[in-house]
């Protein structure tokens, strides 16, 4: 019997389209078609190649920048559709998209947030980015249910008296892929960083800790997987680079696990995470794992040693190390971690409990 019809807003696009929103839009609503429900994604034009994803319908918004981002108008777009297709329930897939939920409110509509992340507390926001963010934010209150995916993310909404209809679903695990077996060889050892090329995701520091790496270790590469749009930033890494950093931009989703399953050792020295969805993918290959200590990580059931201050270089140097040295240490356990199974049955659990 077919269920609820669900209209989701905040993901770019799917397949194969790079971010966290858009990863675990992938992973999770064709799921929930398979559950029953009637699932329609608005992305972005750009982004939009079929009328289909595994039976999720597929529809687009042109690409207008505006006020430095290329949402604003698709949020609005978004607003119409949601007018003329009246959905039983509308999923906002980011904070962003959860900028005009007063109105989807004030509309009657019942309305799920995914709060997936709180980057806009970091410095390369401006003004008006961090003031769209924080009004998002507080209309959280507002909202039929709100997704976190970390505890760290459900305290802040605690922290600000937003304390209930909470629900905690963290991102999953992929399942493993037999044509990529873990830890292949590759000609070359390298690491690998994934995620788009930001201050945020402290490529810098990343850089700087390579470099004195690479002087024992000159056989070793570095490859950054990650969209290079903020040029402003990708710029300033110029004077870090060496021959053996290679910048490979945004890859689709379908080639990362031929870099994963090869690398030397998979790292993320974030200053700021929700719940990485690339550490879980590298978590899925079999990759010895390193990441930054912050608390968001920590949410992860890793060893101590899979952890580094992300500030120094030296420490990072040295986790390099020993990374390379004894890599069966750093490769995790995959006990513990969620299945997308099972994050799509309790966000059926949400939307169930909403109707």
């Amino acid at each position: 019997m077919q269920m609820a019809h669900i209209l989701v807003i905040g993901a770019r696009g799917v397949p194969d389209v790079e971010g966290g929103a858009e990863k675990n839009a992938e992973q999770l609503f064709p799921r929930l078609v398979a559950a029953g429900y009637d699932v329609t994604l608005l992305g972005l034009a750009e982004n939009v190649k079929a009328e289909s994803y595994r039976g999720v319908k597929l529809l687009s918004a042109p690409t207008f920048w505006l006020l430095n981002t290329d949402k604003l108008f698709y949020y609005l777009a978004a607003i119409v559709l949601a007018i003329r297709v009246r959905p039983r329930i509308i999923h906002l897939q980011g904070l962003g998209a959860a900028l005009f939920l007063w109105i989807y409110k004030l509309l009657g509509f019942r309305v799920v947030v995914r709060y997936g992340s709180a980057d806009y507390i970091l410095p390369k926001w401006g003004f008006l980015g961090r003031t769209g963010f924080r009004l998002s934010e507080y209309q959280l209150q507002f909202a039929d249910a709100v997704i976190s995916v970390s505890d760290t993310l459900t305290l802040r909404l605690q922290s600000k008296g937003i304390r209930e209809r909470i629900h905690s679903i963290p991102n999953a695990l992929d399942k493993p892929d037999p044509q990529w077996s873990a830890n292949a060889t590759s000609a070359r050892p390298y690491i690998v960083a994934v995620g788009r090329v930001t201050s945020q995701k402290n490529i810098d520091t990343l850089l700087r800790a390579f470099a004195r790496f690479s002087e024992n270790n000159p056989t070793c590469e570095l490859r950054v997987v990650g969209s290079l749009s903020d040029r402003r930033y990708v710029e300033s890494l110029g004077p870090l680079m060496s021959p053996n950093v290679t910048m490979l931009g945004a890859v689709p989703r379908r080639e990362i696990p031929a870099l994963l399953s090869k690398c030397a050792l998979y790292a993320n020295l974030s200053h700021h995470e929700g719940n990485s969805n690339a550490t879980l993918e590298a978590i899925s290959h079999g990759c010895p794992v390193l990441v930054s200590d912050i608390p968001e990580n920590h949410e992860m059931k890793l060893a101590p040693h899979n952890f580094v201050d992300q500030q120094d270089a030296k420490a990072i140097v040295a986790a390099f190390g020993a990374a390379f040295a004894h890599p069966e240490m750093f490769v995790v356990s995959r006990s513990g971690f969620l299945s997308w199974d099972e994050v799509a049955a309790r966000t059926g659990k949400v939307y169930q409990a909403i109707l």
